[in-house]
């Protein structure tokens, strides 16, 4: 059966666990390190070899460490950023998790900041254009050898992100202990999308007006990546939380409504699909937010890891 939390019990979860959870969980297996990993506050590139460098902010101290991976086009803005509407209350998700975790987001090559208008992240060192999942999952790989943050790790992933999180769980298994899934892109969507989905792949991998003419600008094959989870090991038997949204996306003018429709149905029935992972799996609504849980409902991202943590504890 797979269990759907209301948004009121999963506060009251975070309430009662946040201060606990340093001490549960993937702890067990917590191995330490030097470097970005020891406590306080680091922003700034880190040296992963071949000349290049990615962007990497972390905070807080204690395990497991919670890695955020943002979603297409996205740099690690949206983790900092809360725009609550209440009941939802901040603070963000990212100095929300550092009361209790370490914490960490990165910036991929060529990913946009939230910022008005809104620009190109030069934090991370540009790479060629076209790139895969296991491109990103070898980046993020380098990254936490090269920081030496310690693990084992709950990978959060939004969007697109969720991909790239559930490969490297494929990839690594060892190193990853649960995982939560914000409103994130299911492997099955291309397929069930149907004749629909050479259109919004476009749409998809289309980069912003200002940005067309940009060599660097974060361009996934997002094809070739679905067929990269397909021929990886099976998903880990790790526990995972799912969160899905409300809100329908936005539809452009010349998009027939019925298409639209088509759309939503495919994202929350790949939704269930990544609820079915693993049994027992958490499916979180977030009644009334749109694509961006974390920004809009922080709170709720951040009691799914409180609910993530617990579930990976050793039993007693």
């Amino acid at each position: 059966m797979r269990a759907v939390w209301h948004v009121g019990r999963l506060r009251r979860l975070l309430a009662t666990t946040v201060v606990l959870l340093a001490l549960v969980g993937c702890a067990g297996r917590h191995h330490s390190g030097e470097g970005s990993d020891s406590s306080g506050d680091f922003r700034g590139p880190i040296d992963v070899g071949n000349g290049r460098h990615i962007y990497l902010e972390c905070r807080g101290k204690g395990s497991p460490t919670v890695i955020l991976e943002s979603g297409y086009h996205n740099s690690s803005d949206p983790w900092s950023q809360s725009d609550a509407d209440a009941p939802a209350v901040g603070p963000a998700v990212l100095p929300a998790l550092a009361g209790a975790h370490r914490v960490c987001a990165y910036d991929r090559p060529g990913t946009l900041r939230n910022s008005d208008p809104p620009t190109l992240s030069d934090r991370s060192s540009p790479v060629a254009m076209p790139r895969t999942a296991q491109d990103v999952v070898g980046d993020l790989h380098a990254l936490l050898a090269a920081a030496r943050l310690p693990g084992p790790y709950i990978l959060v992933g939004h969007s697109l992100g969720g991909l790239f999180a559930r490969l490297y769980a494929q990839s690594y298994p060892d190193q990853v202990c649960a995982e939560v899934f914000v409103d994130a892109f299911g492997v099955e969507i291309p397929s069930l999308l149907g004749s629909d989905w050479p259109a919004y792949r476009q749409a998809l991998d289309a980069p912003l007006p200002q940005f067309a003419d940009s060599s660097s600008f974060e361009v996934i094959d997002i094809d070739k990546s679905v067929a990269q989870v397909a021929d990886a090991p099976v998903f880990p038997p790790i526990p995972i939380v799912v969160l899905t949204r409300t809100e329908p996306f936005l539809i452009p003018p010349n998009v027939a409504p019925e298409q639209g429709a088509r759309l939503e149905q495919a994202w929350r029935d790949a939704a269930l699909d990544l609820v079915g992972l693993r049994p027992q799996t958490p499916h979180l609504i977030a009644t009334g937010s749109d694509h961006f849980i974390q920004i809009h409902q922080p709170d709720l991202v951040t009691a799914a890891v409180a609910l993530a943590t617990q579930r990976a504890a050793p039993p007693h």
